[in-house]
C-alpha cells in the first residue's frame, strides 16, 4: 500500500528540548523528580523512567533539596514560588511558546480579566491560568461563556484579554472567539490566538491528506490533546480513521482493498514509531 506521511508528523521542536532537557538530567543525577508527565508519550515517559526519572504528582512528594524537572506544558506561578520556598532546583523544559503567554497573561492581569481557551483538565491551560491570577476564566466550550461573563462583571474590570492553550483546535478557537465578543460586547476585548503556528500547520495539513487517501492512521499518547484533535479532524473527513499509539494498534485492521494510507502523528510521537507504522503499512 501507497503510505503519505505527513510533512508536520512527530515531534515539535518544544517536546524536542524538553525530552533532551530531561535524559541530560537523569544521565548527570540520580535523583531527579518530574512534576506529572515530561511530555504525553507513554512510550517516551516509560523510556525516560527506566533511565532514572521519578514521576511525582504533587510538589510535597519531592525532597526539600532536590531537583525537579518541569514539563513541556508548565506550571503555575504558585508552584515556582513552593519550590524555591523547599529549596528545590528546578530544571525547565517548558516550552518556549507556553513561556510566552505566561509572561503575557502576567502583564494583563494588572488590568484585564483573562480569558484561557482551552480544555479544563489540560496541565497547559491550568499553566496558564495559574499565571492570570483571581480574576480569570477557563473556557473549553460555548456553554461556559456565561459563566465567564459573569465572573468578569464581579470583577469591575472593562478589559478582556483572552489566549489560548497552544495545542487547542483552530475552528473551535474561531467559534468560541465570536460568541466572545458577542456576549463581551460593552468590554474592551482584545484576542490573542496563541495556538502554536505548528499545532496550525499540522491540523491543516491533516485536513487536507484525509481528502486523498482511502486510510488515515493518527499516531500519538492517549493522553495527548493535539493528537486526539488530528484524529477528530481526519474522522470528520476519511471514515476510515484510527487513533492508535504504536504499530501494535493496528494488527487486527484489515485494510483489504486499500490503495493508499495517510499518516498524521501528534507533537510528542517519536519518529521510530511513525516509522514503524509505515513499514508495517506498506507491507499490506
Amino acid at each position: 500500500m501507497e503510505v503519505i506521511i505527513g510533512k508536520y508528523a512527530g515531534v515539535c521542536g518544544g517536546v524536542k528540548l524538553a525530552i533532551q532537557k530531561t535524559e541530560e538530567a537523569v544521565k548527570n543525577e540520580k535523583n531527579i523528580f518530574c512534576l506529572g508527565d515530561v511530555v504525553h508519550n507513554k512510550q517516551i515517559i516509560d523510556n525516560l523512567k527506566a533511565k532514572g526519572l521519578k514521576i511525582v504528582y504533587d510538589i510535597k512528594d519531592v525532597p526539600v533539596g532536590s531537583k525537579m524537572i518541569i514539563r513541556a506544558h508548565g506550571e503555575s506561578e504558585v508552584i515556582y514560588e513552593l519550590a524555591k520556598q523547599r529549596n528545590i532546583e528546578i530544571i525547565d523544559t517548558t516550552c518556549g511558546s507556553v513561556i510566552s503567554i505566561h509572561n503575557k497573561v502576567k502583564k494583563a492581569r494588572e488590568d484585564s480579566f483573562i480569558i484561557v481557551i482551552g480544555e479544563k483538565n489540560h496541565p497547559e491551560s491550568l499553566s496558564h491560568l495559574g499565571f492570570a491570577g483571581i480574576n480569570s476564566y477557563l473556557i473549553e466550550e460555548e456553554d461556559d461563556i456565561l459563566d465567564a461573563y459573569m465572573a468578569f462583571e464581579e470583577t469591575g474590570l472593562s478589559k478582556v484579554y483572552v489566549v489560548s492553550q497552544t495545542t487547542f483546535s483552530s475552528k473551535k478557537f474561531d467559534i468560541l472567539e465570536k460568541e466572545i465578543y458577542t456576549n463581551f460586547i460593552e468590554a474592551d476585548v482584545v484576542v490573542d490566538k496563541t495556538i502554536c503556528n505548528v499545532t496550525e500547520f499540522r491540523q491543516e495539513e491533516c485536513k487536507r491528506l484525509s481528502k486523498v487517501v482511502d486510510y488515515m492512521v493518527v499516531i500519538g499518547g492517549e493522553k495527548s490533546a493535539n493528537s486526539r484533535k488530528l484524529a477528530e479532524l481526519a474522522n470528520e473527513i476519511c471514515k476510515n480513521t484510527y487513533f492508535i499509539e504504536t504499530v501494535e494498534d493496528l494488527k487486527n485492521i484489515c485494510f483489504d482493498g486499500s490503495k493508499k494510507a495517510g499518516i498524521m502523528a501528534g507533537a510528542s510521537t517519536p519518529d521510530y514509531i511513525i516509522a514503524e507504522v509505515k513499514k508495517y503499512l506498506e507491507e499490506v
